[in-house]
């Protein structure tokens, strides 16, 4: 049972790991932006593809 626990509490530990080296690929790609109107245009793409995962 324990292994077991352990198992999930990696999982979790991973995922969060990921949303945060995502997280930060996507602030570094936004900061790379030139002026507003390509920071939208960054940030809309950004939304498209969290909009496409559902």
């Amino acid at each position: 049972m324990s292994n077991l626990f352990k198992s999930i509490r990696n999982i979790i530990i991973n995922e969060k790991n990921d949303q945060k080296t995502k997280s930060n690929k996507e602030e570094s790609y936004l900061s790379q932006a030139i002026d507003m109107i390509d920071l939208e245009r960054r940030q809309k793409e950004l939304d498209r593809r969290f909009i496409r995962k559902f």
